[in-house]
């Protein structure tokens, strides 16, 4: 049942407690027989049955029928169906999960890239910080050309391929961590962000 019906369930129960407890008499006898015509509009009669057999196993009554537009409902136990109405009221609502970000971020702070409640850890102030500081600060796709790396930090001191073994060095960190094949691509001594996110 979803959430309308369980609300709907509850109310069925609570209008059944009330007929049951209308045919109560001052002995606090509840007759063999109950006659139950339910209010609830959000549940309809299939459902309404399920309800009423799912009590008789529980064994909170003991049989019904339907007839005549009536359920007559056999052997109804107060005290039982009180406390299950109680328990189905006081249920706690079940909790909705937060759904998982799959985004992928680079933390500055931290020089960790995160995705999906998994992280690589690139170390900071190194060629690959700078480099996923850098081409995390544009939006993915864009391509981002070798000389805005080689000005940060002492790359221009190091050899002309550094900008590309940081690169290849940061995809095979990620890879390994984060499962994801070749996320920054090199083209004509420019890099990019290749990922699309679902």
């Amino acid at each position: 049942m979803n959430m309308k019906n369980e609300n709907a369930k509850l109310v069925f129960i609570y209008s059944l407690l009330g007929s049951v407890e209308s045919y109560t008499d001052v002995t606090h006898k509840v007759p063999a027989k109950v006659y139950f015509n339910s209010p609830v509009p959000d549940l309809d009669i299939g459902d309404q049955k399920a309800v009423l057999t799912e009590l008789k196993k529980k064994k909170i009554i003991i049989g019904f029928k339907f007839d005549d537009g009536d359920f007559i409902v056999t052997k109804p136990s107060r005290s039982m169906l009180k406390d299950y109405f109680l328990k189905l009221k006081d249920k706690p609502a079940p909790k909705l999960e937060k759904p998982v970000d799959m985004r992928i971020k680079f933390d500055e702070k931290t020089g960790i890239i995160s995705m999906g409640g998994k992280s690589c850890e690139i170390p900071i102030n190194t060629n690959q910080y700078f480099l996923c500081k850098t081409i995390f600060a544009v939006p993915f796709g864009t391509l981002v050309k070798e000389i805005d790396f080689l000005d940060l930090m002492d790359w221009a001191r190091d050899s002309k391929d550094s900008v590309y073994d940081a690169m290849r060095a940061v995809n095979k960190k990620i890879k390994e961590d984060l499962g994801i094949e070749k996320l920054m691509k090199w083209k004509v001594r420019r890099i990019f962000v290749d990922y699309k996110t679902g």
